[in-house]
């Protein structure tokens, strides 16, 4: 199973991915306009084509992109995020200090802050790698193999990040690799799901005894290449303390890109 099998790097890809990543952020805050070096504070409206997570709220909602703050709030704590952001330093929200007083201010109207997360853009600077011949076999599955898959194992799917069967994000491709010549030994398991208009995000999963050897590496690459093959921009997110699934980006060719708060009700 040879590896370079797309040969372009990401400087040829023909797409703007910094375009089309702000282009969704303002579907997802309902930002209307583009303000280059500005902080766009809209009221909450679920667009067509916005990223969504069932179990999160578009009662606040901030994306911090490039030195930008992307953010919308509902219309009865608005005033507020205004009179907050409007002047801030969009690169300094995250700071400890600033998420515990948005949160009181949240916990107010019976949300709370649902978690910060670090996302990922691949790198155009990055030269796809080549790899030997591994000791396992690739497969791509589809929309039918993917429902196939989820009636199979149903609540008990062992690779949850890589397919994770949402309403809200369809999965759409995934690559499975398994042991020579036994399709029934899994090794590992990436997939993409098409969280927004432009942004498809990426999910792995690979084994306890299949691990140490590259092939989340490997999966997360693979996976990379083949969104970009189709004019889609991957992207990858993880929690800021997990710096082995941050290393795994970007030995597959990703940077830090985003940050991003959200919200949910507060569970009773």
């Amino acid at each position: 199973m040879g590896m370079a099998w797309l040969s372009k790097n990401h400087r040829e890809i023909n797409m703007d991915i910094n375009a089309l990543a702000r282009e969704q952020f303002r579907l997802d805050c309902n930002c209307l306009i583009e303000e280059p070096g500005g902080i766009m504070i809209n009221e909450s409206r679920e667009r067509e084509g916005a990223r969504k997570v069932e179990t999160i709220s578009p009662f606040f909602r901030a994306i911090i992109y490039k030195g930008d703050a992307y953010i919308m709030a509902d219309k009865s704590i608005i005033d507020w995020v205004r009179e907050q952001y409007e002047d801030c330093m969009p690169e300094w929200f995250c700071k400890f200090e600033n998420l515990r007083k948005l949160d009181r201010k949240l916990n107010e109207y019976g949300y709370e802050i649902n978690d910060t997360h670090v996302y990922m853009l691949p790198d155009r600077e990055f030269e796809d790698s080549e790899y030997e011949e591994l000791p396992y076999d690739a497969y791509w599955l589809y929309d039918k193999e993917i429902m196939e898959w989820g009636k199979k194992y149903g609540q008990n799917n062992p690779f949850n990040h890589a397919l994770v069967f949402s309403k809200t994000q369809p999965d759409r491709m995934a690559l499975l690799l398994t042991e020579k010549g036994n399709k029934d030994r899994i090794a590992g398991m990436s997939g993409v799901s098409e969280d927004g208009k432009n942004l498809w995000q990426i999910g792995i999963d690979v084994m306890p005894e299949y691990r140490g050897h590259g092939l989340a590496t490997y999966l997360t690459e693979m996976m990379k290449r083949k969104v970009l093959s189709i004019n889609k921009v991957p992207f990858y997110g993880t929690s800021e303390s997990h710096s082995l699934s941050m290393d795994t980006a970007v030995r597959s060719g990703f940077l830090p890109a985003w940050c991003e708060v959200y919200c949910s009700r507060i569970k009773e």
